[in-house]
């Protein structure tokens, strides 16, 4: 054993100086492992840190999310509630623990000395932060009676607010005013803790009262952790057991909700938090295997060429008593070498790509992902590593096995269109060099064509970085405030912004639910009168806004008119609606207006609104109803608003300053939060396309360029091989065009099979694809062929630079070497 070991050591102190006598073969072994390890690496480190182990809380699998459905109305996304907190906490089984927590829409107003300040904040109930693990690093959490109605008012400060607002120092039982409401500072969040996605500064107390919860209702997030060995399965059956009990304390009878077939859809809370991302990620993650893939092929070709240059040295190895097993150790050291400056250099390169590439990802990755090059990602690059090293060995291997070492020396016969047994293994790498490319290629292009698609649409909106947004909220504590001095006020604002030199426009939406692209939208029912279409009741977007709101988005008012002050100012029952929901009711936008629609009464449609996209643009534009601010009852009142303002000036210095100014004109204890462009929303509705194509992309031209490089080692060494015939050719007479003809073609024929087997292997991956695909089929036509012909040129410009200096030998040279 000792020996053997020894024997493979000097094996390996040989091959280090052998391949340092072959800078041009080393280097260009070891930098396509680099690319394939590195990217695969990457990719990895990606996937672990987001789909394999995304939560930084102890035990996450049995951590669960709170999901309900109701089949019967085709609602597949019901969170969870205050009664449904009490049920399962109650009666459930399964769980050792259920929490209930809620957040804020837009940030809430804390104020310390007198300055405002908007920070992000969410409210739980006391099990929430243990269910999490989070210790506090200073002072206590919550405990039970602080989420009893009457309790202390309470407030947990996170560690970077902590730093950011008191540089540090010792605020325990300082108070604070959040929201209008004094509240004493009880303890401090460790710096490693994360609430999900949500970058809160303050937590608070989810004062909960039992005897006001009731069924239906679902305005809070419900998690829970299983009990050990518990399934979700299980846990979803024995939620199911307690909707009975559900209904029968806190059910109120006559809504209609009790045949909607409500039921649980219990969730792991990582599949909660990661959502759909894991089809983009393992698509790319495919991707990233297909180039390592083509990595070891390009490895895998150079190295058989390493070996038809060496045999005979193996040849006389043999002759001196070496036998296979000699050989094999002799190539497998080579490629250890290789394979370990590869992975050094792929390990580097990972760690130094990672930064730029997780800024890139920023807008999709969940924000709670620890994505590091860690140990485990280390020992998987080495691992990878190992694989691609087979690959690469086992070609010239069986090469050096078979081969008849007495023929060593005679390696000058050949025929350009020959094809000699040794020929077949780099042709076969080559055909799957150019197949591996092409399926690149096509993602790529499909995903090109996806994102033209995507740019096309028309989101409903115009000139968008020219339209600044941004939330506020008008404290009510002790709800003193009536709806309409609500109303009053954020209209003064809208006023006072629309004042300021530059602005052409400035309105309000109650909520954030009319702002586009944003996703987080409020679906109400509509009750549809016999002067519609449909039957019975169907699913809208439902918005309140204030005049002037679509106006300053730049939303097209197609036939009718706009909302005006009168109508909020008088509560006249008038709507808006979207042109979809116009032309699936009425047939065509001029027949909507002076129709109605039910919603806690009639309303009468004044004008018909261009579709507007909320939830992506790869999604259709709801059917929307717009409301003037008001509701059955009277004005809307709601505390939090999200703003908009059109200028020129957005984006320049010290415009969102005067803004700040403005809003503190008309109420000093306001603070603007989230101020960014439309322009900011409508890109990201297109990030999860553009990080698909911008890394499809470059694996796609790594593909080809490596895929390239073996056409034209192959077809090189293919005429070093044959110098001597084609010599003999040229002297008696043979044509250099023919004779580039010949090796041109040859490569085409080769690159024209691969074409055909990656032409396959796409259509039958189209599948994984197509749920990224937007506006374009996974088989498309043009795709393919333009993908085919595009490759087979270059690779017939691949082959034609050894083809010209093939054609340009001199016979005379040739026949004085033999």
């Amino acid at each position: 054993m000792v020996t053997s070991l020894e024997r493979f050591a000097r094996d390996l102190v040989h091959s280090f100086r052998t391949l340092r006598r072959a800078p041009s073969f080393t280097a260009a072994v070891a930098l396509t492992l680099a690319v394939g390890i590195g990217a695969a690496t990457l990719m990895f480190s990606v996937v672990k840190g987001t789909l394999l182990e995304p939560l930084p809380y102890p035990e996450q699998d049995r951590l669960v999310e709170l999901v309900h459905e109701a089949p019967g109305i085709g609602i597949d996304n019901l969170r969870a509630s205050p009664a449904i907190y009490f049920a399962y906490r109650d009666h459930a089984e399964t769980f050792d623990s259920v929490g209930l927590w809620d957040w804020d829409d837009s940030p809430v107003t804390v104020v310390i000395d007198g300055e405002p300040e908007s920070v992000a904040s969410v409210e739980v109930t006391h099990e929430v932060l243990p269910l999490l693990g989070a210790e506090p690093l200073r002072g206590r959490t919550f405990t039970e009676a602080d989420t009893r109605p009457g309790g202390a008012p309470t407030v947990i400060l996170s560690y970077d607010y902590w730093q950011r607002r008191f540089g540090g120092v010792d605020v325990l039982g300082r108070m604070l005013l959040v929201r209008g409401i004094p509240r004493e500072v009880i303890g401090i969040l460790p710096p490693s803790f994360d609430f999900f996605d949500y970058a809160a500064d303050v937590y608070y107390p989810l004062v909960l009262d039992r005897a006001a919860a009731a069924f239906p209702s679902f305005d809070g997030r419900g998690i829970a952790r299983l009990k050990p060995g518990v399934t979700l399965d299980e846990a979803n059956a024995d939620a199911a057991r307690v909707v009975p009990i559900l209904w029968e304390e806190f059910g109120i009878p006559g809504t209609g909700f009790e045949s909607a077939g409500f039921r649980p859809r219990l969730v792991t809370l990582k599949d909660g938090i990661v959502g759909n991302l894991d089809d983009t990620l393992w698509l790319l993650t495919g991707t990233i295997g297909l180039l390592l893939a083509i990595g070891c092929v390009n490895g895998a070709s150079l190295a058989i060429v390493r070996a038809e240059r060496r045999r005979a040295e193996v040849a006389i190895r043999a002759a001196l008593g070496a036998d296979q097993t000699d050989v094999a150790r002799l190539v497998l050291a080579e490629t250890i070498v290789l394979c370990i400056a590869g992975t050094l250099l792929g390990l580097a390169a990972a760690s130094i790509a990672l930064p730029p590439l997780l800024s890139f990802f920023e807008a999709e990755l969940p924000h709670i992902a620890r994505v590091t090059v860690d140990r485990q990602v280390v020992v998987f690059a080495f691992a990878v590593a190992l694989g691609a090293g087979a690959a690469m060995a086992a070609p010239p291997v069986a090469r050096f096995i078979a081969a008849r070492h007495s023929d060593a020396l005679n390696l000058g016969a050949g025929a350009i269109a020959g094809g000699r047994p040794r020929d077949r293994t780099r042709h076969a790498l080559v055909v799957a060099q150019v197949a591996l490319a092409l399926v690149l290629l096509v993602g790529s292009g499909l995903m090109v064509r996806t994102f033209i698609a995507l740019s096309n649409v028309d989101p409903g909106f115009r000139d968008p970085d020219e339209v600044l947004t941004f939330q506020l909220t008008i404290p009510d504590p002790d709800d003193s405030l009536s709806a309409r001095q609500i109303v009053q006020t954020q209209r003064a604002i809208a006023e006072r912004l629309g004042a300021i030199p530059g602005v052409m426009s400035a309105a309000f939406a109650a909520f954030n639910d009319a702002l586009p692209l944003d996703g987080d939208n409020r679906g109400g029912r509509v009750t549809l009168d016999a002067g519609m279409r449909g039957d019975g009741e169907r699913t809208v977007e439902i918005q309140f806004v204030s005049p002037g709101f679509f106006e300053t988005l730049g939303t097209p008012l197609l036939t009718g008119r706009g909302l005006e002050w009168n109508d909020v100012d008088a509560s006249r029952r008038v709507v808006l609606v979207s042109e979809g929901f116009a032309r699936a009711e009425w047939g065509d936008a001029e027949a909507a207006i002076g129709r109605f629609v039910d919603v806690d009464g009639t309303w009468e449609v004044v004008g018909v609104l261009e579709d507007v996209h909320h939830d992506g643009l790869e999604r259709p534009a709801p059917d929307s109803v717009v409301f003037p601010l008001i509701t059955a009852d009277g004005p809307a009142g709601i505390e939090t608003a999200t703003f908009v303002v059109r200028s020129a000036r957005v984006g320049t210095p010290g415009f969102v300053d005067e803004l700040r100014a403005a809003v503190r004109d008309v109420s000093g204890g306001l603070a603007l939060a989230e101020p960014r462009t439309l322009g900011d929303l409508y890109r990201r509705s297109t990030t999860r396309t553009s990080i698909a194509l911008s890394l499809l992309a470059a694996a796609a031209a790594i593909a080809m360029l490596l895929g390239l490089i073996g056409i034209y080692g192959a077809m090189s060494y293919s005429v070093t091989l044959r110098r001597r015939e084609i010599g003999v050719r040229l002297a008696l007479g043979g044509s250099p065009g023919r004779i580039r003809r010949a090796i041109v073609g040859r490569a085409l024929a080769l690159a024209g099979l691969g074409v055909v087997v990656g032409a396959a292997v796409s259509a039958a991956l189209s599948r994984a694809a197509e749920s990224q695909l937007f506006g374009v089929s996974p088989l498309d036509p043009a795709t393919y062929a333009v993908v085919a012909v595009v490759l087979l040129i270059a690779a017939g410009l691949a082959a034609y630079v050894p083809a010209r200096q093939a054609s340009s030998t001199r016979p005379v040279d040739v026949l004085k070497a033999e």
